[in-house]
């Protein structure tokens, strides 16, 4: 079986599945169902590049699966940067769409980017010779925009097409992210609505699909329906309010689009998992597979990238409530049991009582050579909570300075779930004070947060290498873990990876399966987080 999970040097029968190389990251997904074969094409940053403009000098690479498990990449990028420095995509082939044109052969519209023409952005097509795309043409095209409809928006941003066929209208949708040409300079970001009746020429609608006055410029866009008859548009923020990929919900294509009153506030995630992007599940009319990637970030830097790891398979529904529920695939947790092995109940007991009244109690797990040498995933439920808050600490030093998965009881059974940083920064004065200065990161201290979540199924954790990934009450949280300054190559200097905390109060943890990824001369492949058991 080919690991889904990405390796530093493959052996041919494995595909590494986060990353085309270790040397390039992984960005915008674009994932395409034809017949019961998932396309999931996604952008891939030149080899060793970090900031703009050489990392986003991108081109679109492309997995295949049937069964979302084994996985086979393409030798070579489906689409590169033009060659000349005149052409539209000089410095890079940017996000889009793929979609069956009347032929039922594949197209794919996509956005190129050009420095010499002050960043402009334009849509380009390139067909494919049948439904799988097996091969595209050399080159690629404008499209046709007929009319004047596009000075209603800025010149530079018009980007992101995401092109699908509208039964109920007989026509193709093309969604762009853009801006409006005036208005409020900070919040006139848009999703503009352009239509063809055969993918040739395009018409653009005469008001924007969307334009909630909140965002600067929504990227990625996406819209489908559920056999609920709701439609769903999804994109995504790159700042905040809610940054991260977002949905809003509709009665009919047109919108107007809703924000979710379900405590999630639209989130799917936060803002490391970004650019997310879905596709029918074969045989399952009611679910989407969806996929996004978790940011790299420089440590000796201290910066966040663009570009990534691919998570892992996720799957989206709506619930009674029409509101969207996200958790791991069901074929990546059947996957991550086949091929882990548990972790010793001596070390790692199935069940855990804590509690301290007034202050917090804690517990480290023995985890052994599984701490830090291999992947790690948990599952646990909650049998009973009388706490104030209780969660999984991450990465945890000595002084007690780590990041946390929180759970805070919010009554009726629900609980708030957040992802906290390692310790908020003080203000200037207290930081004068004592001398301490902590760095201000953009992100924290909530990471990520939903509101109203249930427990009753339980929680998965699953952490590869510094990325982190939880789910739980159809909700996930997503992270990249910064590196300490103070490791050095295998000295944790005393950091411990995984505990539990409570405090003021009592929890009962029940069911807790604690797995590791077994190497290869256990019969599977690790995954590529640099840190290999030397057996």
């Amino acid at each position: 079986m080919r690991s889904i999970l990405p390796v530093p040097t493959p052996p041919p029968e494995t595909c590494p599945y986060s990353r085309a190389t270790v040397y390039q990251a992984s960005a915008d997904v674009i994932p395409l169902l034809v017949d019961d074969t998932y396309h999931v094409f996604h952008l891939s940053t030149p080899p060793a590049t970090k900031h703009h403009p050489e990392r986003l000098r991108s081109s679109w690479s492309r997995l295949r699966s049937t069964n979302l498990l084994e996985w086979t990449r393409d030798p070579e990028p489906v689409i590169f940067p033009g060659e000349s420095k005149l052409d539209p995509d000089a410095d890079g082939a940017w996000t889009g769409s793929a979609v069956l044109g009347p032929d039922q052969n594949m197209n794919i519209f996509y956005t190129g980017y050009n420095l010499s023409r002050d960043g402009r952005q334009t849509i380009l097509r390139t067909r494919g010779v049948d439904s799988h795309g097996t091969r595209f043409e050399k080159s690629s095209t404008p499209i046709p925009i007929l009319g004047q409809g596009l000075d209603k928006f800025e010149d530079i941003d018009f980007r992101d097409p995401f092109v699908f066929y509208n039964h109920a209208e007989g026509r193709y949708w093309m969604l762009v992210g853009t801006r409006l040409a005036s208005g409020p300079y900070w919040s006139r970001g848009c999703i503009a609505l352009l239509t063809s009746p055969d993918l040739e020429a395009w018409t653009v609608a005469p008001e924007p699909l969307y334009a909630p006055n909140d965002v600067f410029c929504p990227e990625c866009p996406e819209l489908f329906t559920l056999p609920n008859g709701k439609w769903y548009l999804v994109y995504s923020r790159f700042h905040a309010p809610n940054a991260g990929t977002v949905y809003r919900i509709a009665d009919t294509p047109y919108g107007p689009f809703r924000v979710p009153r379900d405590g999630s506030h639209g989130r799917l995630d936060g803002r490391r998992w970004y650019a997310a992007k879905s596709c029918p599940k074969a045989g399952d009319p009611d679910k989407r597979v969806c996929f996004g990637w978790i940011g790299d970030y420089t440590d000796d830097e201290k910066k966040w990238l663009w570009g990534g790891d691919l998570g892992i398979t996720r799957i989206i529904w709506a619930d009674t409530n029409a509101c969207l529920r996200i958790d791991a695939s069901q074929e990546f947790r059947s996957y991550i049991w086949q091929t882990s092995r548990p972790v010793s109940p001596s070390n790692a007991a199935p069940s855990l009582y804590l509690c301290s009244l007034g202050t917090t109690a804690t517990h480290f797990p023995e985890l052994g050579s599984a701490e830090w040498r291999r992947d790690i995933m948990v599952d646990f439920k909650v049998a009973a909570c009388d706490a104030h808050t209780f969660g999984v600490m991450l990465q945890t030093d000595s002084s007690g300075k780590g990041h946390r998965l929180q759970f805070n009881p919010q009554g009726n059974g629900l609980f708030s779930v957040t992802l906290m940083t390692d310790f908020p920064p003080l203000d200037d004065f207290w930081a004068d004070q004592y001398r301490i200065y902590i760095p201000r990161p953009v992100d924290g201290p909530e990471l990520v947060r939903h509101d109203n979540v249930s427990l009753v199924d339980g929680v998965f954790l699953f952490l590869r290498g510094q990325l982190v990934e939880a789910f739980c009450g159809g909700r996930s949280l997503s992270f990249r873990l910064p590196i300490p300054p103070n490791w050095v190559d295998n000295d944790r200097d005393g950091v411990r990876r995984l505990g539990w905390f409570v405090e003021d109060g009592m929890v009962d943890l029940v069911d807790i399966n604690m797995r590791h990824s077994m190497g290869i001369k256990d019969g599977s492949v690790e995954s590529d987080n640099g840190l290999e058991d030397a057996e």
